[in-house]
């Protein structure tokens, strides 16, 4: 048989024999609790409508333009999505490279010295070599190394999602949290003017020799605590505002370029109300997440890399078997004659390590198994997270109809003691109580409607719902 064919068959039955002898990990099934695809959630309302293609980019679902434009501002110029996408090109990096160690090696040297030739003469001796390093994975290391390593590609692009998912949510309920500001600057600011006035009736009365001077200095603290709420009010609106340009990757500054609206009195912000959702909220089904959840899906590639790391870890324990080559060139008239050529098959086998390679075994089993607990706990949490919201969101409705009923009868209560009070028929006492208790009920208000958007902003969260990135 030629040499070439020779050589042909040689690498053919080592191919052919590392494929028989590959030592394959068993695959790691993801725990997935027994959820089935038609299970539903425990706190799921029965009539609630499934998610659809629009709730992906859930932020524009609600009735404030500057929640959707803040979101879309942070997911361009987020530093941690930005970092997280840094991470994907680093992992295809080293998907590459395993790759590439599965190919051969091949090197070229080039060598010319300058040397006596006998009878005074001087010439050179110009060389050339060709060098071929191939590691045959007989065991199927290389190729477990490289499938680690794309699950590592494909985790770390889940993991730039996820990444997204929680830069739009902080990003949404920093918007629900600067608007409720200004919509408790904006009641303080009503409440303060309704002070006043009573603060002017109290000082008629007393010049009038109809009420004690202490209604004056009664109604002149109730005017110094609003002013004072409406200083913390102020100092939430800027904290929430700052948050807002970090989360866009912008530096803090004083224009945030709100979408134009009406002013509130003394702040220079625009008064809009808390956001709400249009429409009702979506809720999937437990089957959903396994699929939609970037953090459960980098977990799921975690199991994967976890597991062909097992295969790396045993190929490590048998024999390497590697093929290396060499061609010399050499010329003695300018013109390169072949001087050299071999190949050779290189068995490494190592018979003593100590027990290393048999702890590194056991070390990559243990990790696979618990990146399976990983993924059980990741699963869990999620579902844990969709119920506590879905509750919450459910119970939040029913306490904003009841404020709403009972904001009605306080400002009623309030005009009424404002009018009796002028007309002398009760205390400045009854007064005050009446505006705190529509000054208190209107704020708990404000706060239902921002737990009702954070609610939802969680809901959306805790299902995974979040666009491609573009």
């Amino acid at each position: 048989m030629p040499p070439r064919a020779l050589r042909t068959a040689f690498l053919a039955t080592l191919s052919a024999l590392a494929g028989a002898c590959a030592t394959d990990p068993a695959p790691i099934a993801a725990p997935t609790l027994g959820i089935g695809t038609s299970d539903t959630y425990v706190a799921a309302l029965a009539d609630a409508p499934r998610p659809g293609p629009e709730d992906l980019f859930w932020w524009r679902r609600f009735d404030d333009p500057a929640l959707a434009e803040w979101v879309e501002r942070a997911l361009v110029g987020s530093p941690d999505i930005a970092i997280a996408r840094e991470r994907v090109i680093q992992a295809q990096a080293l998907l590459d490279g395993a790759r590439a160690r599965r190919s051969p090696v091949i090197g070229a040297q080039l060598r010319s010295a300058l040397g006596s030739r006998g009878a005074g003469s001087r010439g050179s001796d110009p060389r050339a070599s060709l060098a071929l390093d191939w590691d045959t994975d007989l065991w199927g290391g290389l190729r477990q190394a490289q499938r680690s390593a794309a699950a590592g590609v494909l985790r770390s692009t889940h993991l730039e999602q996820a990444s997204r998912l929680a830069i739009a949510g902080i990003t949404a309920r920093a918007v629900v949290e600067w608007r409720e500001a200004l919509a408790d600057l904006a009641a303080l600011a009503d409440a303060l003017a309704l002070q006043n006035d009573v603060l002017a009736v109290a000082r008629v009365r007393v010049e009038a020799g109809l009420s004690p001077r202490l209604d004056v200095e009664r109604a002149q603290a109730e005017v110094a605590a609003v002013e004072a709420e409406i200083a913390r009010a102020g100092i939430r609106s800027q904290q929430a505002r700052t948050a807002l340009q970090v989360l866009a990757g912008e530096r803090p500054h004083a224009g945030a370029n709100p979408p134009a609206g009406g002013g509130v009195a003394g702040s220079g912000e625009p008064a809009t109300a808390v956001p709400a959702l249009r429409g009702a909220l979506p809720v999937g089904r437990p089957a959903d997440l396994l699929r939609l959840r970037p953090d459960l899906r980098a977990a799921e590639e975690d199991l994967v890399a976890a597991s062909a790391e097992v295969g790396v870890a045993r190929a490590e324990l048998l024999p390497r078997l590697g093929l290396q080559g060499t061609i010399g060139l050499a010329s003695d008239s300018g013109i390169l004659d072949l001087v050299t050529a071999s190949i050779a098959a290189l068995l490494d086998v190592a018979l003593f390590d100590g027990g290393e390679r048999r702890a590194g075994i056991d070390a990559a089993e243990s990790r696979a198994r618990e990146a399976g607990q990983v993924y059980r706990q990741t699963l869990l949490q999620a579902l844990e997270q969709i119920e506590s919201a879905l509750v919450a969101a459910q119970g939040t409705e029913g306490e904003i109809e009841a404020l709403e009923r009972g904001i009605a009868a306080a400002h009623a209560a309030v005009a009424q003691a404002r009018s009796l009070y002028s007309a002398g028929l009760s205390g400045l006492l009854d007064v005050l109580d009446a505006r705190r208790t529509a000054l208190a009920q209107h704020r708990q208000l404000l706060r239902a409607r921002g737990d009702a958007a954070r609610q939802a902003i969680a809901v959306f969260e805790a299902m995974g719902l979040i666009g491609e990135s573009g």
